[in-house]
């Protein structure tokens, strides 16, 4: 995989996701297929006080699946704004757009769920380069850095407003 491919159009550094660089999509696999000989789902009916299995294996599904290559290599979502604006002005990222930053709907989503670190990663970008910037990321993933210890857990609810689903800091 070439190194560019996880530079993240709005400033994620794919390298950093679980869903690109972790063991968990398999062990997803392995853990569903366990259950399902097993016949997990009739043993756990009577432990619903743990919770619902079938929620459970929703996740457990949506995990075994999660796996990308990252932005430039199609992965991450298929309707992503900033990936199609890029794209369209023949750009590798936001940070070599005249307009950075813009009011994009996604780019606020994106920010808003990263705590301004993808604004900063571009910031940085345009301060000192894709390569410099790709290594400094190399070595903070390295250092044990993943997006888990920046992220928030937010949505759309109705209406399609933002919602913070985790207790702010």
């Amino acid at each position: 995989m070439q190194r560019d491919q996880l530079i993240g159009c709005c400033g994620i550094y794919c390298g950093a996701c679980p869903f690109y660089r972790s063991e968990i999509p398999e062990l997803a696999r392995l853990l569903r297929d366990a259950l399902k000989r097993e016949k997990f789902d009739k043993i756990a009916v009577p432990f619903e006080w743990v919770g619902s299995y079938r929620d459970f294996k929703k996740w457990l599904i949506f995990l075994s699946r999660a796996k990308c290559n990252g932005c430039k290599a199609g992965g991450g979502n298929p309707f992503c704004t900033i990936r199609k604006c890029c794209s369209k002005k023949g750009i590798k990222s936001c940070a070599e757009c005249e307009e950075f930053p813009c009011d994009k709907k996604m780019l606020r989503w994106l920010s808003e769920r990263y705590r301004g670190w993808n604004v900063k990663n571009l910031e940085r970008i345009r301060s000192i380069g894709y390569e410099k910037w790709l290594e400094e990321m190399e070595n903070k993933v390295e250092e044990g850095f993943v997006t888990g210890d920046i992220i928030r857990g937010i949505g759309y609810g109705k209406g399609r407003e933002l919602q913070d689903h985790k207790k702010s800091d």
